[in-house]
Formats: C-alpha cells, structure tokens, sequence
C-alpha cells in the first residue's frame, strides 16, 4: 500500500462510520401529540409550496444529466442502460478523427444484484479528450453499500490484458432551495500509471423549469501524474421546447484545465456549446460540438489558438427508449381509464 492513499482510505472510512451511526441512532419515544403540534406549527402553503419547487428543480437536474448521458448518473441508475456513440471529432489543424465507444452498464442478476458489467466506466463530464484516456474499456463494479444518499462500489477492469482494481464512493443531496451536490472519489490501480485517485465534485443550482447551472470540479493525483492535474468546469444547461416531444436542449460551457508540476501552469482555456436533440426517434440523439481551445501542451511551449467541432450521433440501448415499450405503456394507462362494465 502506498503511503500517499492512506490518508483517502482513512477519509472514506470515517464517512461511512458516520453514516452508519446516523443510520443506527436510536429512535426516541413518541412525544405527546399536543406538545409536538406546539413545537412544531401546522404545513401550509409555504411548506407545500417550498416541497413542490424542490422536487421540481431536483427534477429537471436529473433529466438534465439523463438526457445528455452524463456518465456518472448512468452508473447510478437501477436499470441497464447503454449509450452507442457514432463520433467525428474535427480540430484545426488535426483534421478528422471518427471514433465508435459504447457506455453505460448492464446488470448482471443471475450473478448477483450487486454486480454490474460497466463498459467505458467514466467520471463526470467527459467532454475533454484527456478525461476520456481515464476511462476503462471493461469493468464489473460491485456495490458493497448503498444508502438513500451514498454508495460505495468496489471495481474491477480490464484493459490491453491488464486487470484494474479499484473502488468508488459517491455522495449527493440537496443544499438548499434549488441546489444538489455530489462528490465521487475513485482509488485505482494500473499498470502504466500505477496507483491514482481521481476526485470530482459538482454544484447544482436549479433557477426554473428551463435552466441549470453546473459548477464541476476535477483533481487527479498519482504516482505517475504531473503532480495534480486539475479541471474546473462552469456549464449553463438550458431546455428548450419542454412541452413538445422531443425538446432541445443546450449546454454552454467553459472550463480551464491545468497541472502542477513540475511547474505549475494552465494546459488549456475552453469555450463552447453543446447543440443536443432527439432525431427520427426517442432514442437516436443528435449532439453537435463547437468549441474554442486556448492551449499549450507544455510548459516550454507558446499557447496557440484552435477550433473544434464534434458531431455525434447516439444509440440509446434501454427499455425506456423502445417504440414497443413505450406502446405497452400507453396501452396500460388506456386500459386503466376505461370503464369497468357492468355485470
């Protein structure tokens, strides 16, 4: 073990004992009903009004990251879901580069409900192309413990004939009116680059039924890292034509990444939009890319300006997307409307 991951180990451990004392705090005797009416004054319009703002902006972040696939709420769902990804990702001068990548996970109940089959397992938002060289082509993810606002997750991939074993922890909840957090720490171990911790935590501030704002933060530290390589990313998502079908929906974004050794710089400045949409079917997803890099590979090096545009089509891989599917549903709800006949 080395010695720069025991102070992580040391901190996942005391999060998960204090979540389990909070989960065996003793109940305490129900008080006299009179008492509690007068500790507590009776629900009215504020307490309604304030429960059905929060639901709603918790709402509109999950199908924020539902709909533009974010990797991380992928994971977390209780259904499998695969993304197919068609991408040709043009930069000046590189020129083209066409790629093909499936995501997401599949479940894997006759092992266990535990077990998971994860393929290209990411953390967080994967727009930059050094995030994605993270990422694992296959993996089995087990979840050792799972709470209403955390789980913990042990992982095993395998890459070029390697194994990578690992673990994950993640924890989310609200913050206040409108706003959600959560933080994911990932411990790994491979061949290349030895052992590495990747930490991610994001803000959410939900304003309506139309926009989110989305401050994301990114450190990797290892053995084999230019000392911390760091990202932090602010991302405007906006919903568009929300009562029709299939509504559009953008993400305005800027980031900054940066290392800090052996001398502390910043890589590269990005500016951009992500156009996204559901074409021809729910789950074929248009997604289109320009964006502005203000980058310098290396410290010695001069900072050069390019343009790149991303165009991709997605497959979505899930029941919840099948034109079949979707007909028994309605199918269901008509026949739960019509009236019983008389005998």
């Amino acid at each position: 073990m080395k010695i720069w991951l025991v102070p992580l180990l040391l901190v996942s451990a005391v999060a998960l004992a204090q979540e389990e004392q909070l989960d065996e705090v003793p109940v305490a005797p129900e008080a006299d009903s009179q008492q509690v009416e007068s500790e507590e004054p009776p629900i009215n319009w504020v307490d309604t009004s304030h429960t059905a703002v929060a639901d709603q902006a918790q709402a509109m972040v999950e199908w924020m990251d539902g709909f533009f696939g974010d990797p991380n709420y992928d994971l977390d769902k209780a259904a499998s879901y695969l993304r197919l990804e068609f991408e040709n990702d043009w930069e000046q001068n590189k020129g083209n580069d066409l790629g093909v990548r499936l995501r997401g996970k599949v479940q894997l109940p006759k092992i266990s409900q535990r077990v998971d089959l994860l393929f290209s397992d990411e953390e967080g938002d994967t727009t930059d192309q050094e995030e994605r060289e993270d990422s694992d082509n296959v993996s089995l993810q087990y979840n050792v413990r799972k709470s209403t606002r955390s789980r913990f997750d042990a992982t095993m991939g395998f890459s070029s004939g390697n194994l990578k074993p690992g673990v994950r922890y993640r924890i989310e909840g609200d913050l206040d009116f409108g706003r959600r957090y959560r933080y994911i720490q990932r411990i790994q171990y491979e061949d290349g680059e030895k052992f590495f911790t990747i930490g991610q935590a994001d803000l959410y501030q939900s304003f309506n039924t139309r926009d989110v704002l989305r401050w994301s933060n990114r450190l990797k530290w290892g053995e084999t890292t230019e000392g911390v390589e760091w990202r932090t990313r602010l991302s405007l998502f906006q919903r568009f034509a929300a009562d029709t079908d299939r509504p559009l929906a953008l993400n305005h974004f800027v980031s900054v990444r940066g290392e800090s050794r052996p001398t502390s710089f910043i890589k590269n400045y990005r500016l951009g939009t992500i156009w996204r949409r559901q074409v021809y079917r729910d789950f074929l997803f248009l997604e289109m890319e320009p964006a502005m890099n203000y980058r310098r590979r290396d410290y010695e090096d001069s900072r050069d300006l390019s343009w790149s545009f991303v165009i991709r089509l997605e497959i979505a891989l899930s029941r919840d997307f099948s034109r079949g599917r979707s007909q028994d549903r309605e199918d269901e709800r008509a026949a739960a409307d019509m009236p019983v006949p008389e005998t």
